[in-house]
């Protein structure tokens, strides 16, 4: 049977942190680890030193447990919830560690990587339960960029879209070179597939959505532009389950992008951005204001896709920045170049979020009897949203994995789901379970 630990404090000393963590998840197993997921928040200002935290929990786990994870936007372990946190989940039991993984220079290698991870495992025996846990730098852009987006405001944009769409292309590669720009998760995956892999990928994009600084880890390394993951199969009767939730169902209305510079949006259905998706929407521009609070990015009117798999309708929400003070730009969270030609509109509200929290976790438990351990990505979006009522989101899941399961769930930076069928890997405002048991 799969054994589990976790952890988590708001001690402030780093390595005191990782030393506290690490021997209180280790004093709940009946069985050494061999595998760490460590999450260190990044989203307060006041800051762990990473190689501190690495350095201690090394000493309590030893050298040979594998150790993966990443910063956060806030991390919930069993029922409490904390940012200015470390937190730990050690597994161990009826698991396989078939292959690890870290590779840095993600924007730029990630077809080499693909294939050197695809060869590494291609050959294992076959276990139609084995899935991939990854861990991949997320979006970073320095703060000149930022101030540029707001140029774009201007009648000049809309003249010379073409252009400017070539001059932020070119500027985009050289972002990668430095480790910068939009992560390459969905290329990455895209290859990966292509080459034969056919098993859930599930895991974090390291994003902080406050100021784009995130890392990954890797035993003791630290990694700043890295794909690091872990592929796991169940032994005997153990089973792994996974949950998706998008947070927000369909209106049933569409609009089209009639003028753009990649995923910086000018015109909606012919008209200025902001007009255009307000009118599309059914919404007030005005109404808009409230969430200045998040810097405008909208999570109760969200943009996105629908995809077809099998006889479900999988519902890909993206990052949506709706500024009032900007009429002429809109701002989305799909890949630069590859806009689509017609957006979907989703609503949200905290029913919605708490629905498909619940639902996601079910899935996952739907072919587990006894559930050992609970694996939740949780958009950062949704949680900044729950408000007052994040004891209620926490008790639900909760209630449905069950109290004495231990539970972690990460705030991530974007919710990366992939199967076989699936043909779009990179989320926002989604909720993934992954459950481990028998």
């Amino acid at each position: 049977m799969i054994d589990a630990g976790v952890s988590i404090t708001t001690e402030k000393d780093s390595y005191s942190a990782g030393k506290k963590v690490a021997k209180e998840a280790l004093e709940n197993m009946s069985v050494k680890p061999k595998l760490a997921i460590l999450v260190i928040d990044a989203l307060s200002r006041t800051r762990h030193n990473y190689a501190e935290v690495l350095k201690s929990v090394r000493e309590e786990l030893g050298e040979d447990v594998t150790l993966i994870g990443s910063t956060v936007n806030g991390v919930t372990v069993n029922s409490r919830y904390a940012l200015k946190s470390v937190a730990i989940m050690l597994l161990g039991g009826d698991i396989s560690l078939d292959s690890t993984f870290n590779y840095p220079k993600s924007r730029l290698n990630y077809e080499s990587i693909a294939e050197d991870v695809y060869q590494n495992i291609r050959n294992a025996e076959p276990n139609d339960q084995r899935f991939m846990l990854l861990f991949q730098d997320g979006i970073k852009f320095p703060p000149e960029v930022v101030a540029k987006q707001k140029a774009l405001n201007g009648r000049a944009a809309v003249l010379f879209a073409g252009l400017i769409a070539r001059i932020f292309k070119k500027q985009f590669e050289e972002f990668k070179e430095k480790g910068l720009g939009y992560s390459s998760t969905q290329e990455f995956l895209e290859a990966l597939y292509a080459k034969g892999w056919d098993k859930t990928v599930i895991g974090n994009l390291a994003t902080n959505t406050r100021n784009w600084d995130s890392v990954e880890f890797f035993n003791d390394e630290i990694g700043a532009d890295n794909i690091i993951g872990a592929i796991l199969s169940p032994l005997g009767s153990s089973k792994f389950g996974f949950g998706y939730g998008a947070g927000a169902e369909p209106t049933g209305k569409r609009c089209k992008p009639t003028k753009n510079i990649g995923n910086f949006i000018l015109k909606i259905d012919g008209k200025h951005a902001l007009q255009g998706f307000c009118e599309a929407a059914g919404i007030q521009k005005e109404a808009l204001r409230e969430i200045k609070p998040y810097d405008y990015i909208n999570s109760h009117t969200i943009l996105g896709t629908k995809e077809k798999v099998g006889d479900k309708d999988i519902i890909h929400l993206v990052a949506t920045i709706t500024n009032p003070e900007l009429e002429n730009f809109l701002m989305t969270g799909f890949l630069f170049d590859r806009v689509p030609e017609e957006f979907e509109i989703f609503r949200s509200n905290m029913e919605v979020m708490h629905k498909t929290a619940e639902l996601t976790v079910k899935q996952a438990l739907e072919n587990i009897d006894n559930p050992r351990f609970f694996l939740g990505f949780d958009c950062a979006l949704r949680s900044f949203s729950y408000g007052d009522n994040l004891p209620r989101i926490i008790d639900t899941i909760d209630n449905a994995i069950g109290k004495d399961i231990p539970r972690m769930i990460i705030g991530s930076g974007g919710e990366i789901f992939g199967t076989k069928d699936i043909d779009y890997y990179w989320n926002n405002l989604t909720f993934l379970s992954l459950v481990g048991g028998d």
